[in-house]
């Protein structure tokens, strides 16, 4: 019995693992993408976790809301903070605390 429930344990950690390594994958990829698009350099090639809650998607299904941040460069010799946001694996906003004031790109729902 103590086997059976080690092995759910064990699936579902598997699992987490894999579901916040795709997340990443995602908000890396778009904050890239999103800074490339704004003629800025995405620094340091990866983002970083700030926060992880559990919540509801856009569905009402379960999903986890995960907030990461990134920094980016306008000339390569300052680093400002940005912020990609997802719900599941979706982004929902992308924010850049850029020198001239903040953008927020946000999802048209």
């Amino acid at each position: 019995m103590n086997s059976i429930f080690f092995l759910i344990a064990l699936g579902i950690a598997i699992w987490f693992w894999q579901d916040t390594l795709r997340a990443r994958e995602v908000a890396t990829s778009r904050s890239r993408n999103y800074c490339k698009e704004m003629h800025l350099q995405f620094l340091d090639e990866s983002v970083a976790l700030m926060s992880l809650k559990p919540g509801r998607g856009l569905s009402g299904n379960f999903a986890f809301h995960r907030y990461y941040h990134f920094e980016f460069s306008l000339d390569g010799h300052n680093r400002f903070s940005g912020t990609t946001y997802l719900i599941g694996h979706y982004v929902q906003s992308i924010q850049l605390d850029h020198p001239d004031g903040i953008i927020i790109e946000q999802k048209k729902v």
